[in-house]
């Protein structure tokens, strides 16, 4: 039976192949920081002094988080994400304990389904949680039941801490994607089960500098949340929107922001699409990045931050050109999944 040892808490412990390494690291209290337990926040990122060789490759999502925390994938790895195929020897969690604070688990009943386009749809919570409070930007981490294995994922909330024990998520189906598809067939009354909020995706509210928010797909859920807590407090921010999709066809919350505009005097956005119908679009056709080259000028590092949500590809090409146009790392702020 393979041995699991954790060397800055001197225990060791025998478990089954197979096993979760999340439950041998909480059966041992090893002292790992989790967060979202599914790769994508990176708490438990922890160094591994033997058998690296056990936890197989490394997937795309697990490199993606942890080069983002600047750890290399031969010397740590995701416990969360690993499963027992030899004996292992844990070294330092390369975050401090104190940041892996249990979450909350909740249970949440559905009070509304709401289709977006044919691909996108909105749900609505009630939380049972009499104590549930969030900060823009944070997400969800839902559990996902028919699976054999344990199974998470995470989803931004797209609404304002001001709606008291609501939130909603706006999620994209996904040919084969399990969470997805259960998100898409909750209906009004249905219960589920949901640890949070997570997440260090947040809107900086004590800055006054000027907000660029850049979203593709369903990438605007948190920044719909930040966008509306910033109306709900009567921020004086200006704020300019760029929201990236690919068809007409996959166009959702036009109406939104529209009514945002017409209330929300700083608020500026724009709309443009990769693949547009010309016969059904005249907006502005290419990608996010486009509009970062044209509008956003060397004039704006010193007064500008930068929230940015969507797929990596995105991230980094918009990252980029912001860095290109001078404004500076630490105003330009993402989330780590994607």
């Amino acid at each position: 039976m393979p041995r699991i040892t954790f060397s800055t808490v001197e225990r060791s412990i025998e478990a089954d192949e197979g096993t979760w390494m999340y439950e041998v690291a909480q059966e041992a209290k090893a002292g790992i920081p989790f967060a979202c337990k599914a790769g994508a926040c990176g708490a438990c990122a922890t160094q591994v002094l033997e058998g690296v060789e056990h936890f197989g490759e490394a997937g795309a999502r697990e490199v993606r988080t942890l080069t983002a925390h600047k750890l290399d994938p031969a010397t740590h790895r995701l416990p969360c994400l690993a499963e027992v195929h030899g004996d292992v020897v844990f070294g330092r969690p390369a975050k401090a304990p104190e940041k892996g604070a249990a979450l909350q688990i909740h249970e949440a009943v559905v009070e509304s389904y709401r289709p977006l386009n044919l691909t996108v749809a909105e749900v609505r919570f009630f939380v049972e949680t009499a104590s549930f409070a969030f900060k823009p930007g944070q997400y969800m981490i839902f559990h996902v039941p028919g699976s054999e294995k344990p199974l998470r994922r995470s989803y931004s909330i797209s609404t304002p801490p001001s709606d008291k024990r609501h939130f909603e998520v706006c999620v994209r189906s996904v040919a084969g994607g399990l969470g997805s598809n259960y998100v898409h067939r909750l209906r009004p009354g249905m219960k589920v089960k949901v640890e949070g909020p997570v997440g260090e995706f947040i809107l900086r509210e004590k800055s006054q500098k000027n907000i660029l928010m850049i979203a593709t797909g369903t990438g605007i859920a948190p920044i719909k949340g930040m966008l509306l807590h910033l109306l709900d407090t009567h921020s004086k921010r200006k704020i300019r929107l760029f929201f990236g999709l690919r068809h007409d066809s996959d166009l959702f919350y036009t109406d939104l922001f529209r009514g945002l505009a017409a209330h929300y005097p700083e608020f500026r956005h724009q709309i443009i699409l990769s693949s547009p119908d010309p016969a059904h679009w005249a907006g502005p056709r290419g990608h996010v990045t486009d509009l970062i080259e044209q509008q956003v000028s060397p004039a704006d590092a010193a007064t500008t931050e930068v929230y940015l949500c969507g797929g990596i590809s995105m991230i980094e090409s918009s990252k980029e050109c912001l860095l290109r146009k001078g404004i500076p790392q630490d105003s330009i702020f993402h989330e780590n999944f994607y």
